[in-house]
């Protein structure tokens, strides 16, 4: 099978398929619909169900869009009295608890605090509400002192109808974008070229920017929330940037930012794990729909596979993967030898999966049908193996992080004593020496390589840079309290940013480039980054405001709304089924 033969398997025609559709030239040349019968491609004649179920239910979402207008705006001109409470004009629903028979289960209290002052608001400007969940069987909630509270945290809380309405418009509308641009349906298509000058420069510019115009202080503890979200920004833009600017040379590189992203899913959901100790489903189901909502509506619109998007089959199975390691024998998780032989299976399972021929490929057969891309396992195995052991490196930097913070802690008041001065700066400087010289060898040996060469290495070296940026980026207080804060905003969309650059920002699964302003190529990479960037960015609230929806805490709401959606995707796929049969299609 050849390379096209690939690309016809997946739904696309091939040259010559579409130098003889004389449909496309209809359009183009009578109609003027299409811009060029070479540009288009011959599947927007020919849909497939999915895409008509999910174009069918964009346009049901803005009929009745129009129709809740239409109906709201008889206010104009019959006003109307407003009865409602103050409470409920703010969306906000007055919880009272009497006692512990207010939820499913008799000992847990559901304590809804509300901020009607909007003083406590999320990022995104709306007041989040917090819940707090209390065992009103606890010693001291029996003697009416201050309860002990199981979970603490920010639930958003879900749209109202008309806002629901208006999102999925929204994100309809992208999707069809997404469409429209995918591969070469409606925009000519530019090969890539490659200027390590220019490439430099951009990036030279870039981080003077940020550093010029966006550093912020932030708190000095180690690894910070701003500083892990600076870490994913910058690193995400050298990933794209890579792509769009064929910057092969830098391969190796973008090999260590990806490990790092792996890195940051062990370190992350262990650090939640250990300290809040919440694996309920609700838990699980929010961080499934983060990393998959998105990607599995972009799979079915654009009518790719699921490996495509291979960054978030990744994360999603290490976060199983983590999940699996603090729920089972969670007893375990307090006591330090036994810590150490879950983390001795946990290695010596992903050193089985990985390094042991023909093993990982027959264990995940039975997921072929998500984690195979063409047909084959190749390209998973070979994208999870590239960094199977950085999970397990991020899960043990979490693990002794109280170590090496009381580490930190202790050096700087050492040098804080004009007495003990010398000790501290003398520890510094041996910790310094150490990972310099790890920097320098890693950097002259290992990260020269060929590209075939490195990425036999790559899995058991990529924890020499991670390790050594983690120490020099918070090796003095004064580093640590300050981040750029582009990057940092940068860093909460990489999902989006990640999914939208195969569609919007570049084509042919990131091989070309797309062009929206010919014979332009610098205004056409300012054009292109700012529709990519601010797709991404509405992408990523609209996730969260369909999360908030779909998932509340009350898992009753959650199985109704999912059997209302899938009701509904049903009889959107029945119409389109009905549409093709009559020939509309």
């Amino acid at each position: 099978m050849n390379f096209y033969s690939k690309f016809q398997v997946r739904g696309h025609r091939t040259p010559r398929e579409a130098s003889q559709e004389t449909a496309m030239t209809i359009l183009h040349e009578r109609m003027g619909l299409l811009p060029d019968p070479t540009v288009a491609s011959v599947n927007t004649l020919k849909p497939t169900l999915m895409q008509l179920a999910f174009f069918y239910l964009w346009i049901t979402a803005i009929v009745i869009s129009i129709l809740r207008l239409l109906y709201n705006s008889r206010t104009w001109f019959f006003p109307t009295t407003d009865s409602n409470t103050e409470s409920e004009q703010n969306g906000f629903v007055e919880v009272k608890v009497s006692d512990g028979n207010v939820t499913s289960t008799p000992e847990v209290v559901t304590v809804v605090v509300e901020d009607k002052k909007q003083t406590n608001s999320s990022e995104d400007g709306k007041v989040a509400i917090a819940v707090k969940e209390i065992n009103v069987n606890s010693p001291k909630a029996k003697d009416g002192n201050e309860p002990v509270a199981k979970t603490f945290s920010k639930v958003k809380p879900s749209p109202k109808l008309d806002d629901l309405l208006k999102y999925l418009v929204v994100f309809g509308g992208i999707l069809l974008y997404f469409y429209l641009c995918d591969y070469d349906h409606i925009f000519p298509r530019h090969d890539r070229t490659y200027s390590r000058d220019l490439f430099l420069f951009l990036c030279f510019l870039l981080f003077a920017v940020a550093g010029g115009f966006t550093l912020k202080p932030c708190t000095s503890t180690i690894l910070n929330r701003d500083q892990t979200e600076e870490w994913k920004g910058w690193m995400q833009v050298m990933f794209v940037w890579y792509h769009y600017y064929a910057a092969k040379e830098t391969y190796n590189y973008i090999r260590i930012f990806i490990a790092c992203y792996v890195w940051m899913t062990g370190f992350g959901n262990f650090s939640f794990f250990w300290v809040r100790k919440d694996y309920s489903l609700w838990r699980l189901l929010k961080m499934l729909f983060r990393l998959n909502f998105l990607v599995l509506c972009v799979c079915v619109v654009t009518n790719n596979e699921y490996m495509l998007y291979y960054i978030c089959a990744m994360h999603t199975y290490w976060f199983l993967s983590v999940y699996a390691f603090m729920r089972i024998l969670s007893s375990w998780n307090e006591h330090r030898w036994k810590m150490a032989a879950k983390f001795l299976v946990y290695f010596v399972c992903n050193t089985v999966l990985f390094d042991i021929p023909h093993v990982g490929e027959t264990l995940f057969t039975p997921f072929s049908f998500v984690l195979g891309y063409k047909g084959s396992m190749h390209e998973w195995m070979f994208r999870a193996g590239l960094d199977h052991h950085a999970t397990l490196l991020g899960m043990l930097c979490a693990y002794n992080y109280p170590n090496y913070e009381k580490l930190l802690n202790y050096l700087e008041k050492k040098f804080a004593d004009p007495n003990e001065q010398r000790l501290a700066v003398m520890i510094k400087l041996v910790l310094t020496t150490v990972f310099s010289v790890a920097a320098v060898i890693w950097y002259t040996s290992i990260a020269s390589k060929e590209k075939f060469e490195y990425n036999a290495i790559h899995p058991y070296t990529s924890w020499i840079p991670i390790l050594s940026y983690i120490f020099f980026r918070n090796l003095f207080p004064l580093m640590r309290s300050y981040h750029l804060d582009l990057f940092a905003w940068l860093g909460k969309i990489t999902l989006e940013t990640y999914i939208s650059q195969l569609h919007v920002y570049m084509q042919d699964n990131a091989r070309q480039l797309i062009v929206y302003i010919p014979d332009y190529p610098l205004m056409n990479f300012v054009v292109a980054t700012v529709i990519y960037i601010m797709i991404s960015y509405i992408l990523f609230h609209l996730t969260t405001e369909f999360s908030a929806y779909l998932l509340p805490k009350d898992l009753k709401v959650v199985l109704k709304k999912v059997t209302v959606l899938t009701i509904l995707i049903c009889l959107a796929m029945l119409l389109a089924f009905a549409t093709r049969e009559v020939g509309m299609l």
